[in-house]
């Protein structure tokens, strides 16, 4: 139909009927709501005998500042403003495997807010691989190269046009710290003022045999599937008794019930074959397998956080992203798992000061 001809307007009758075939029977909203219903019900049966509260946090709405990498995706930063009168440097926030933005935000004493309240633009860095990303007409299978090359430097790049500033601040956590790695090595950290970088590991153990045979049947699934964890984390939620059931024992259970419900997303399969080379090979590569990624590291002002008691990031797995960045380096002492320097009910007082320390002395150096 050419562009400047019309199709005739419905009738009332018809338009009515149209909007009640395409809408659907119950809202999103209602659904969810239903949902969460049912999920604090099966709470209720399975701990009987608990007296928490299902979920402990409740997510607040942010502002949504999209960018568009090279090759068509678009994707969300969620930005929380500096504090009023500060002078709002940027520092983008780079979440887990199978999880998203609202890992960094989950409570008041996240570590969102904590540097919001320092005087810092805080920006929830997601990509291709999260719900909230929009695909081109023709997406085909991605790798965790394409996060960090793609998603991850256009990030920063509308970071430096947003804030007007010619360099960013970064955190990484886990997985995301694991893009920032491949970021460095495969483009360069020249708009990075410095970054942050928990439970990241680069060196993955021959002790580890279950992760390596996950890894190795990974590679035999195709690359376009999607796997829907983020679903079968909120099913599960009601069944977390504690943040030890998710390797994080210093987690309270409400705040990582929380977590699966509000946080959670899925994996994509393209992703999870080049982590599952990463265990097969006992090093963090490229996509090709044949680059190491910790050899290919430039110098970078970096502070390395690895805990000690994280099953994702044994003891010893990030330390030689510190050495090759010529970074600091603090290996946690007292039981950390995974999500506890962010989630932990001791991070807040012992974790996110060391954090605002580093980006301070960064702030100060930079700017």
């Amino acid at each position: 139909m050419p562009h400047d001809v019309l199709p005739p307007p419905l009738d009332p009758a018809t338009a009515l009927e149209t909007r009640r075939r395409t809408q659907p029977l119950v809202g999103p909203a209602v659904a969810r709501a239903v949902g969460d219903v049912a999920l604090a019900l099966t709470w209720r049966v399975v701990q009987a005998r608990s007296k928490e509260v299902f979920l402990g946090a409740e997510p607040i709405p942010l502002t949504r500042l999209y960018y568009t990498s090279d090759d068509g995706w678009r994707a969300p930063l969620f930005v929380i403003p500096a504090r009023p009168g500060s002078t709002g440097e940027p520092v983008l926030l780079a979440h887990g495997l199978g999880g998203s933005a609202l890992d960094f935000d989950l409570g008041p004493t996240s570590l969102a807010r904590c540097l919001s309240d320092s005087g810092y633009t805080v920006y929830l860095f997601e990509h291709r691989a999260d719900r909230s990303a929009l695909p081109p007409e023709h997406a085909t299978a991605f790798t965790a190269d394409d996060l960090a090359t793609r998603d991850l430097d256009a990030a920063v790049q509308a970071i430096r046009v947003h804030s007007g500033f010619p360099r960013c601040l970064v955190v990484g956590h886990g997985f995301g710290s694991q893009l920032v790695l491949l970021w460095l090595a495969l483009i360069g950290g020249d708009e990075i003022a410095g970054a942050v970088l928990m439970s990241g590991a680069v060196r993955f153990t021959e002790d580890a045999s279950a992760t390596r045979t996950w890894g190795q049947i990974a590679q035999l699934l195709p690359s376009s599937w999607v796997l829907p964890a983020r679903r079968l984390q909120q099913l599960a939620s009601p069944f977390v008794a504690s943040g030890a059931d998710l390797g994080s024992p210093g987690t309270d259970g409400a705040l990582a019930r929380a977590h699966l419900r509000h946080a959670a997303g899925d994996l994509h399969v393209g992703v999870l074959k080049q982590v599952g080379r990463w265990l097969s090979t006992g090093y963090l590569t490229d996509q090709t397998g044949r680059l190491n990624v910790v050899e290919a590291l430039p110098r970078c002002a970096a502070l390395v956080i690895e805990p000690d008691n994280d099953p994702a990031c044994p003891r010893g797995s990030a330390e030689p992203a510190a050495i090759a960045l010529d970074a600091f380096f603090e290996r946690l002492s007292g039981g950390w798992g995974h999500l506890d320097p962010l989630l932990g009910t001791r991070a807040p007082a012992e974790i996110h000061p060391r954090i605002r320390n580093f980006l301070e002395a960064r702030r100060r150096a930079c700017w």
